[in-house]
């Protein structure tokens, strides 16, 4: 094996990136040491995506994260849209949310918009591929029972609800994490370039 990669202290999405580059150079076998439950969850969905196996080594105020070749990798990390019930499909666009209200005025009424935003967009045909949550946006998964609701009923008819990791830190509420999926910077950015349309909520 060779020597553990230090990926502690490192901003999202480098320790990612620099798992990432092992697996591409056809390493097997190898560490990557960081220091945030964040960076963690990232390295173990990629290592799943490339057939790998992890073990997570926890220390004071680190983690070594040890992946394994186990298999063979996943085709694709964008899998095509696929019928969901009553008729809803997933289409290929994105919805990005980078904040907890809609417009500009009062939290309240702003709260209450992107409520009702998202839960017309349950309701309807179309669904979108991602809703991609970043900054502010990341409370709706956290704090807000209805909204997150409506995320859990999107992700049970194939939307990929993916949060941002390091706002996540950021706040301090990564444990408070209702729902949806930790996500990097670089999966969030690979989401936006795969997308047909993007709207901004």
């Amino acid at each position: 094996m060779s020597t553990p990669i230090d990926a502690k202290g490192k901003a999202c999405p480098i320790p990612f990136m620099l798992a990432k580059a092992q697996i591409d150079a056809g390493e097997t076998d190898f560490i990557v040491e960081v220091d945030n439950k964040a960076a963690v969850e990232n390295l173990k969905r990629l290592a799943k995506s490339q057939a790998f196996s992890t073990s997570v080594e926890i220390g004071d105020s680190t983690f070594r994260v040890a992946f394994l070749r186990s298999g063979e990798k996943q085709k694709s990390d964008n899998p095509a849209p696929q019928p969901v019930s009553n008729g809803q499909t997933t289409a290929n666009y994105v919805v990005f949310i980078g904040d907890d209200t809609m417009g500009t005025g009062t939290h309240e009424l702003g709260r209450n918009l992107v409520r009702m935003f998202l839960y017309t967009l349950d309701q309807g045909k179309d669904l979108p591929s991602s809703v991609l949550l970043m900054n502010n946006g990341v409370k709706l998964a956290v704090d807000d029972e209805q909204c997150i609701g409506t995320f859990k009923s999107l992700q049970q008819k194939g939307v990929d609800v993916m949060v941002c990791g390091t706002c996540l830190n950021y706040y301090h509420i990564f444990d408070k994490l209702q729902t949806g999926t930790v996500g990097n910077m670089y999966e969030i950015t690979q989401r936006f370039l795969a997308a047909g349309k993007v709207i901004t909520v």
